[in-house]
């Protein structure tokens, strides 16, 4: 005989009020949101907080969660409309949906309703792409590692990129992160990262103007049917869903492979803005150091007038009295040596990135890049997920442009650094000259080509103007060091390099043939005038190009195989807010199943429907159960007067039981927690034709008193909580009961099984604590 046994772990009272409780599906963790609109995740014994988050805004709350299906994330849906995936370990944002927009101020009547419900679903079989070895798929056989950025540029959003793709690409199974949100949207995204597409309900309901709220969805246990219970906001009607997504089942090796491929592509896009931030730090500290040491001077000479007094200097020899009193008394030959080691050490730095970083990072994102084209090639596997061989194509252009921006940066920094070396060293010189110092020879010679090249520098020393700097008088004069810096600005160049004499661009202008309609060779003359900034950004729009989904029709690969009008509740309008709702896929029985109850109207009880999806046939039945006052009845008593007693919660526990929290019938400030075994509940439920059009929870359906059914042992009394919410975890074994006043919890853990099970389950428990302690939360699976 089955027993409820409930050990009472913890009790709690909470600061703000909890509006969600859910339970992490491999760690024991609950994480709880509450009406400020943070999130908090708990550890199980102890109830010691492990951390909380704060809404990314004021006056946003949160109105749905779910876990990662390995527990390492969780993600957050808000009212705002954004889903945020966090890091479990460090509260770290992994990645940000905002899925609705703010609503329009031109338009009054447009609608916000947020998040309506996250479901995160796990597809059950090992994929062969994920587990068997191929030598065609490992990269590392061809590329370099990307070398990690120094300590000194190290950005820790990088580092848990890095980890958070690593997690992902250790992983087996294909998982699926569905997001309701709007009027009947729901986004699909593999891994929480990859972007699979939009459905809406319109498509399903044949109701082009129809407004739904998704209140929860729930995949087979092989993506090929998803079930989705919606509410129409115009009826207050309840529908449920079939949808055939076979489509995720026949292709999910394909979906795993572009999926990983994309996230190896986001992993080098971070990498690269992290080594561009990195090099303007360098950049910047070069900026700095020469106008702490020149600006002084600029700003006190017109405009242009540093090129022209340093130009007078090289021709004549003699400095004018301003620059003279400069060089010695505030430049001086100490400060200029330290000038000089400083600048180059920056340039040496910047070189290093543009060739070990931006590179290596270029040739990797390239190569996956072809890789993803020679999937686009096999257009009966992938042009169902969306991918076009013309957009890889421009997004290896893209590539190649970049790398060919690099590679002219280099060359600039080259000339660069041999013109400072040739600046300062000219300056020490005069500098030791107005002093009557003896200087090497050596130093002081100069060649004519040094001297030209000197002098073309000089000229374009303060040569590039700022924008917008007539009209801003009390702005400094900008000082500005000629050609490195307008790679890192967001701008065209100014100072273009000459391609006159590079035999590459001669060959391909007198055999223009070579470029027509050719996937290989590229013409970069469009980007001549590009920064590197404007480079990297056209790359990043290409390569998010590739993965673009706002225009495709998700919906056009799914059928719907029925959608059925549930409930409909003429009394209140506020139905959402008193839905309690749960669904369950049973993989054993290929079925749904699905209980409802509205709070409402609680004493009418459990609406129950199961749809087995066995075969073409859907074997479908429904009935609404109501529990009595009889189920506490004592024996003793002979005369006793049942009534119904209201429901105020319920959540599927496992396949075989449905957890259901009941009023107390004799006294208030308890309540009853019932482990309904589903047995039951399928035996006794009455078998109903899916294509019919009635309404199945209407008055016509029949209700049933289950009290009678239920042994007495399924039950635990609640003293003294009088509870309001609950959530279960039969993988975890745990259950929480939160009160109506939603400031106090009580935990327990479910000795649901008798005994055989129970040694496993403390066995479980004790190993799933060693592991939530262990700062990295490693699984317990």
């Amino acid at each position: 005989m089955y027993h409820c046994g409930m050990r009472q772990l913890e009790e709690r009272h909470v600061a703000n009020q909890v509006d969600l409780m859910v339970w992490s599906n491999r760690l024991d963790l609950l994480a709880l949101s509450n009406f400020k609109g943070e999130v908090q995740v708990h550890r199980l014994i102890s109830w010691q907080k492990v951390w909380t988050l704060s809404p990314p805004k004021e006056n946003v709350t949160v109105q749905a969660l779910a876990w990662r299906p390995d527990g390492k994330a969780l993600a957050v849906g808000y009212s705002s409309g954004s889903v945020h995936i966090v890091d479990i370990e460090d509260k770290e944002i992994l990645d940000k949906y905002d899925l609705e927009q703010e609503p329009s101020e031109e338009f009054e009547d447009s609608k916000h309703y947020g998040i309506t419900c996250i479901t995160w679903a796990v597809r059950a079989t090992t994929l062969e792409s994920a587990t068997e070895y191929n030598i065609y798929d490992d990269a590392s056989i061809f590329l370099q590692k990307t070398p990690s950025l120094s300590s000194g540029y190290k950005n820790q959003a990088s580092e848990d990129n890095v980890k958070d793709i690593k997690e992902m690409q250790e992983q087996t199974q294909l998982n699926m992160l569905l997001v309701g949100y709007g009027t009947g949207h729901i986004y699909m995204s593999v891994f929480g990262r990859y972007p699979y597409g939009t459905i809406h309900l319109t498509q399903i309901a044949k109701d082009e103007f129809g407004e739904f709220k998704v209140l929860d969805i729930n995949l087979s246990e092989d993506f090929s049917m998803m079930q989705v219970f919606y509410l129409d906001r115009a009826t207050n009607n309840l529908y449920v869903s079939l949808i055939n997504t076979s489509v995720l089942s026949a292709y999910a090796e394909q979906i795993f492979v572009v999926a990983n491929k994309h996230s190896q592509l986001t992993q080098l896009m971070s990498h690269l803005d992290q080594t561009m931030i990195s090099i303007t730090e360098a950049w910047e500290h070069i900026l700095l150091e020469m106008d702490t040491k020149m600006a002084y001077y600029a700003a006190s000479v017109p405009e242009g007038g540093v090129s022209a007094d340093l130009l007078e200097l090289l021709m004549l020899g003699v400095p004018s009295d301003q620059l003279e009193l400069f060089l010695l008394k505030e430049l001086t030959a100490k400060g200029l040596k330290k000038l000089g080691s400083s600048v180059e050490l920056s340039y040496s730095t910047i070189q290093k990135l543009v060739l070990k970083q931006l590179n290596i990072v270029g040739q990797s994102l390239t190569y996956y890049l072809a890789e993803l084209r020679g999937l686009a090639r096999i257009p009966d596997r992938y042009k169902i997920l969306g991918l076009e061989e013309a957009t890889v194509t421009e997004a290896i252009r893209a590539c190649c442009a970049f790398l060919n921006k690099s590679l002219e940066l280099q060359q600039v920094i080259d000339i660069s650094m041999r013109h400072y070396k040739a600046f300062f060293r000219w300056l020490f010189v005069v500098i030791a000259r107005l002093l009557d110092e003896q200087t090497p020879s050596e130093i002081v010679k100069i060649t004519q080509q040094e001297l030209t090249q000197l002098a073309e520098f000089l000229y374009n020393f303060d040569n590039v103007q700022v924008e917008g700097s007539e009209t801003v008088s009390e702005k400094p004069v900008k000082f500005n060091l000629e050609r490195l810096g307008q790679y890192l600005q967001d701008q065209d160049l100014t100072i273009l390099t000459d391609n006159d004499d590079n035999p590459w661009h001669k060959f391909l202008a007198e055999n223009a043939c070579l470029m027509k309609d050719n996937e290989t060779i590229f013409s970069m003359s469009e980007f001549r005038k590009f920064s590197l900034v404007q480079q990297q950004a056209f790359l990043k729009k290409a390569i998010n190009k590739v993965f673009d989904v706002t225009d495709k029709d998700t919906g056009k690969h799914f059928s719907v195989l029925y959608n059925l009008r549930c409930y409909e509740d003429k009394t209140s309008s506020y139905i959402q807010n008193n839905l309690r709702v749960s669904q369950m896929f049973d993989p054993a029985q290929q079925r749904f199943m699905m209980a409802f109850t509205n709070n409402a109207n609680g004493s009418d009880g459990i609406c129950f429907m199961s749809v087995a999806i066995k075969e073409k046939s859907c074997n479908a039945s429904a009935i609404r159960y109501y529990i009595t006052s009889g189920l506490i009845r004592d024996p003793n008593k002979e005369q006793f007067e049942e009534e119904n007693v209201a429901v105020l919660d319920l959540q599927f526990y496992s396949a075989e039981y449905l957890s259901v929290l009941i009023r107390h019938p004799c006294s208030s400030e308890s309540t009853i927690f019932v482990q309904l075994p589903l047995k039951i509940a399928l035996d006794n439920a009455n078998e109903f034709n899916v294509k019919a059009k009635s309404c199945i929870f209407s008055e016509k359906i029949s209700r049933r008193n289950i009290t009678s059914l239920l042994d007495q042992g399924i039950y635990t009394v609640l003293d003294k909580m009088d509870g309001f919410r609950i959530a279960v975890s039969g993988g975890r074994r745990v259950a929480v009961v939160l009160s109506r006043s939603r400031r106090k919890v009580r935990v327990f853990e479910m000795e649901a099984d008798g005994d055989d099970d129970e040694d496993e389950t403390l066995d479980s428990t004790q190993h799933s604590l060693s592991a939530t302690n262990d700062s990295s939360y490693r699984s317990d699976q």
